[in-house]
């Protein structure tokens, strides 16, 4: 199979890994934060889950308030999607924000960057939530979507100790748009000192 051909296959797989990875993370942030698990969009996010979390949690306990078998599930995934993309050769697999090639790379690298990809995407959790519910703020009507609720929920925590610092400045909230930078800014800051570190 010619590489054009193997790189499109490994484009689809990163794209449903990274998404089934994301939305085990939503269902961690979701008890996290206490969301509403009425909400459709929250319920959706259950059943999608629930067949893999069932059964795991047989084997992983909760610690205190901690899904402890979401934070697995997020990285057993993450891991399996590097794992495919090295004994495939699929080409570059998009984790930690961009292309990376793993072909060379040892089974205890690619659990190093499997961490780091469990990072980015908790950190994507916050950042996506947060701008969705900035856009949805723009339109009227959207105050009671399902859509709305689970964002709001999730950002909020995110967003309430910088409300205290930063007032509205001219009737205008500008503390989602310095919290999605301030979030690229942590994001860059430690997945880029945890690379340097293991050597990624």
């Amino acid at each position: 199979m010619g590489s054009s051909a193997l790189h499109a296959i490994g484009f689809i797989f990163g794209i449903l890994f990274n998404f089934y990875a994301t939305i085990v993370a939503v269902r961690f942030v979701m008890q996290m934060v206490r969301a509403d698990y009425y909400n459709p969009l929250a319920q959706a996010v259950v059943k999608l889950t629930d067949p893999l979390l069932i059964p795991l949690r047989r084997f992983i306990p909760s610690i205190k308030k901690y899904d402890t078998a979401s934070l697995v599930l997020v990285f057993a995934v993450l891991f399996l999607k590097l794992l495919v993309f090295k004994l495939l050769s699929l080409g570059p697999v998009p984790a930690i924000g961009f292309p990376v090639l793993v072909e060379q790379l040892p089974v205890l690298k690619l659990v190093l960057l499997a961490l780091l990809d469990v990072i980015h995407q908790f950190f994507n959790v916050f950042i996506f939530a947060l701008i969705i519910g900035a856009i949805l703020s723009w339109i009227p009507g959207a105050a009671g979507n399902p859509v709305q609720g689970l964002v709001s929920s999730i950002g909020e925590p995110v967003l309430r100790p910088l409300r205290k610092l930063i007032p509205p400045l001219g009737g205008f909230d500008l503390t989602v748009f310095f919290t999605i930078i301030s979030l690229f800014a942590v994001r860059i800051f430690l997945i880029g000192t945890l690379r340097q570190l293991f050597g990624l």
